[in-house]
């Protein structure tokens, strides 16, 4: 029998610590630290990601996991557009011709079409239209309309195949036809082997792939096509209909589907489809799907079997890696409840400030990542502190008790010692920054009238003193990150303040507009100006920013507003709030994380 060496060219290592997963798989190593041998195993899995901004089905779709857009889709026709980034969603342009069971075909967010599908169930639609990551454009026709089509390719090499042309959302009249698209117009290939809709497709113009659909019962075939024919592929396990594909003729998945709605997932290796062990967490059918390998996939909403749509987004990977999606996770509980508390600091070291309780607050509480405690008390009791700086080094001002104040105070992780007054009487102010380079931002001004100010004011550790510039919207309760030369501020009352603005240090400028449109909420305030988070005024919904758009972020557990916020866009801290009523309940966020799938080896 051959040794490992033999097998391998290398003896077994004796290693203090475990071989990084990109080296490690299917090496078999002793680490002397645990006293074990270890190996590396590929694995695959689903993970759950940011919902939808909309919650939809038989939408078109292409790109890659973490690049990807969906189009269109029902209940009823639609124009709307979204945008992946591997991390959420964000609205993309509107489609000029509103429709549902439509297919696309691209590479990335910005380089991709969508064609076919149905404006009404009986009204078939050949349109096609391209997308650079803006805007869509109305280009050459399918030579057939049709919709529950499958699609494969690129942009500007894309293939269409099958679908129907009868009445009814799931397309009826099944056909075999397939056409390719050269940049220019579309162009009639040879057809199917095997007439069908609802179908899959994967792959490119000239290696691509059919997969399962239905006819008169649920297909369970798959066909390659190589550019000029196609033939009989590998089968199915198991005949469905509207299932979610992705990948290459060689290298593919394809899960979930109906009938009835499951989360199976199977792979395909250019010859055999094999059951993988991961599944959906959501059983589905009909929604967008994208991933360029097999290895890496994305399925986004879609229809369950109980009533309505989840706009749930799933991501699959197979490797060598654990890779355990970005999600909210319950902390520690605050000693005391209440809302409107002032938040700075990291996920590991916050601060809470004052409050309503429902009176208002001197209460300082320290999180040190899994508890609070009690600290220091702020110089009055106020609510609508704005804040900025560390656990150790932190800056409060203004507040309200109910009179607006100006007072301001300096916290060393202990205890708060008076600091210079703030230039105004002010309250639901924010800041971001360190304590001796601090920048404070709009508020409320009251009993002065308006009640919402664009004043900012920067704070060198000793000292107030006029901004270069203040904000081009007057708000406050407004959320804030970043520092006091590259800040970002969005939301506040007036209602509707959806409106991002950025800061160099000398101007204020338009960015992104916040998909939750809210007029307050937390802010993971310690994040930078393109890398933070808020979450919502009585919602779930959380949403980041990366420096020019806002896209959808995993959801709070709970529902809740006046929540005090601190932390970065991959580590943000969500705590106290009304939920209705006071809550004193902790959230935390981590980002995406990926680890060595090392498995122990044994005997038994």
């Amino acid at each position: 029998m051959a040794t490992y060496k033999e097998i391998f060219g290398k003896k077994i290592q004796s290693l203090a610590s475990d071989i990084p997963a990109a080296q490690g798989e299917g090496q078999i190593w002793y680490n002397d630290t645990s006293d074990a041998f270890k190996t590396v195993v590929n694995s695959g899995a689903w993970a759950s990601s940011a919902n939808q901004i909309n919650s939809l089905s038989t939408m078109g779709s292409f790109g890659s996991q973490t690049s990807a857009v969906t189009a269109g889709g029902t209940p009823p026709a639609s124009t709307l557009s979204e945008e992946y980034n591997g991390s959420g969603w964000a609205a993309g342009g509107a489609l000029n011709t509103a429709r549902f069971s439509l297919t696309g075909a691209g590479v990335s967010s910005s380089s991709g079409r969508v064609f076919g599908g149905a404006s009404a169930p009986t009204s078939m639609k050949n349109e096609n239209e391209g997308y650079d990551g803006t805007s869509w454009s109305e280009e050459g026709n399918l030579n057939t309309a049709r919709n529950a089509l499958g699609g494969a390719g690129t942009k500007d090499a894309a293939l269409a195949f099958g679908g129907g042309t009868g009445p009814g959302p799931s397309g009826g009249a099944d056909q075999n036809l397939s056409e390719e698209w050269d940049g220019t117009s579309w162009s009639e290939g040879n057809n199917l082997n095997t007439a069908r809709r609802s179908l899959g497709g994967a792959g490119t113009q000239t290696a691509g792939l059919a997969i399962a659909g239905v006819t008169t019962t649920n297909s369970n075939l798959t066909e390659e096509y190589n550019g000029t024919s196609w033939t009989t592929g590998g089968t199915v396990p198991t005949g469905r209909e509207g299932m979610f594909a992705w990948g290459t003729q060689t290298s593919a998945a394809a899960a979930g589907g109906q009938s009835p709605f499951i989360n199976t997932t199977f792979t395909y290796d250019g010859t055999d489809w094999s059951t993988s062990p991961a599944t959906m967490g959501t059983a589905r059918q009909a929604g967008g799907s994208a991933g360029q390998t097999g290895t890496a996939g994305l399925a986004a909403g879609g229809e369950t079997a109980a009533p309505g749509r989840p706009g749930a987004t799933e991501e699959f990977n197979r490797s060598t890696s654990v890779i355990t999606a970005a999600a909210w996770a319950a902390g520690g509980s605050m000693n005391t409840a209440q809302q409107d508390p002032g938040g700075f600091g990291t996920q590991a070291a916050g601060v809470s400030v004052g409050g309503q309780e429902p009176s208002v607050s001197n209460k300082t509480e320290n999180y040190d990542g899994s508890s609070w405690a009690v600290s220091g008390v702020y110089p009055s009791s106020l609510t609508g502190i704005g804040t900025a700086g560390t656990q150790t080094a932190g800056l409060g001002f203004g507040g309200r008790d109910p009179s607006t104040i100006a007072t301001a105070a300096e916290y060393d992780g202990s205890s708060w010692t008076a600091a210079t007054a703030y230039p105004t009487v002010i309250a639901l102010a924010c800041g971001v920054g360190p304590q001796t380079a601090a920048l404070a931002a709009t508020g409320d001004v009251y009993p002065a009238s308006p009640r919402y100010s664009d004043l900012c004011n920067d704070y060198n550790g000793t000292s107030w003193t006029a901004a270069a510039s203040n904000t081009g919207s007057a708000r406050y309760d407004a959320m804030a990150a970043g520092t006091a030369t590259a800040a970002a501020i969005c939301g506040g009352i007036p209602g509707g303040a959806g409106t991002t603005e950025e800061y160099n240090g000398a101007s204020w400028t338009v960015g992104g507009n916040n998909l939750l449109n809210i007029s307050a909420g937390g802010s993971s305030k310690n994040g930078t100006s393109d890398d933070w988070m808020v979450w919502g005024l009585n919602a779930v919904t959380t949403t980041g920013y990366d420096g020019t758009a806002w896209s959808t972020r995993p959801s709070l557990a709970t529902s809740r507003y006046g929540a005090g916020g601190c932390g970065t866009g991959s580590a943000g801290l969500c705590f106290g709030g009304r939920a209705p009523g006071f809550t004193n309940a902790t959230e935390e966020f981590t980002g995406d994380t990926s680890a060595a799938n090392i498995k122990t080896i044994t005997t038994s």
